[in-house]
């Protein structure tokens, strides 16, 4: 969370020195509200309380499907899949 915060601060700070060497009213302006919503982003992430995520639970159901890097990955049951052309019309 630290890093985005100070992203945000870096890239206002960046747009604020920009509009300050922009040569034209538009583009300065341009850049000053580039400049208020990143600083508006670094108030909302400083304001978002910090997430325990050593006691924090998924809010989405466990996978039924293994994952990759184990050994029973390629064994998921082909739902009725064919695998040869040949199966698909029919020959098989």
């Amino acid at each position: 969370m630290r890093e985005q915060i100070g992203y945000c601060w870096q890239k206002a700070a960046e747009y604020a020195a920009r509009a300050e060497e922009a040569s034209d009213k538009e583009t300065r302006e341009l850049f000053i509200r580039f400049r208020n919503q990143w600083t508006s982003a670094a108030g909302r992430h400083e304001s978002s309380p910090t997430p325990d995520v050593a006691n924090a639970t998924p809010s989405w159901p466990s996978s039924p499907r293994p994952q990759f890097g184990t050994s029973t990955w390629h064994t998921r049951p082909s739902d009725g899949l064919t695998r040869t052309t040949a199966e698909r019309l029919g020959a098989a």
